[in-house]
């Protein structure tokens, strides 16, 4: 499952799950650990992460799974400049009424850096740009003003970064 990730390869996926229809669970319950949707997030293999998770039954929280190095999903979807995959784990959090678990300021890394002080800190303006045109109200407040473990707020990386 794990090179099915990394590749995309959706039909081994279809090939796993009828082999066993509680795999993509049962990887989940693993911990903290990169499952497939962490590594199609971070390569950028839309179709599959869109198939998983519409063939996993994913539950919020582990949508917000975080791995070993304290990324979701979601982080390294957005820190990889994968528009197409955090526009579809954003959506699908909505009709899951789980935004505010993907968004919410206590998901962190192990640094304490947030979705948008990895998109700063990796220089992915369009993705950006595309979190903070989603309205999400507070928790945008909250994000925009923590600081990560060094104190620093997205101003702060910007700045120093002199991106404008």
């Amino acid at each position: 499952m794990v090179e099915a990730g990394c590749s995309g390869n959706i039909d081994f996926l279809h090939d796993a799950i009828r082999g066993d229809g509680t795999i993509l669970q049962k990887l989940h319950s693993l911990g903290t650990t990169n499952t497939p949707l962490h590594l199609a997030s971070m390569f950028g293999h839309a179709e599959f992460v869109i198939e998983y998770i519409s063939l996993s039954s994913i539950s919020a929280y582990q949508l917000s799974q975080l791995n070993q190095d304290g990324y979701s999903p979601l982080h390294l979807a957005s820190t990889n400049d994968h528009l197409e995959i955090v526009q579809f784990l954003l959506e699908f959090g909505k009709h899951k009424s789980a935004l505010e678990e993907l968004y919410a300021a206590k998901e962190v890394t192990v640094h304490q850096e947030s979705v948008l002080h990895l998109v700063v800190k990796h220089h992915q303006q369009e993705v950006l740009v595309f979190l903070m045109d989603q309205k999400l109200g507070l928790s945008v407040q909250n994000l925009l003003n923590r600081g990560d473990r060094e104190g620093n707020t997205i101003m702060h990386l910007a700045t120093a970064e002199k991106q404008l």
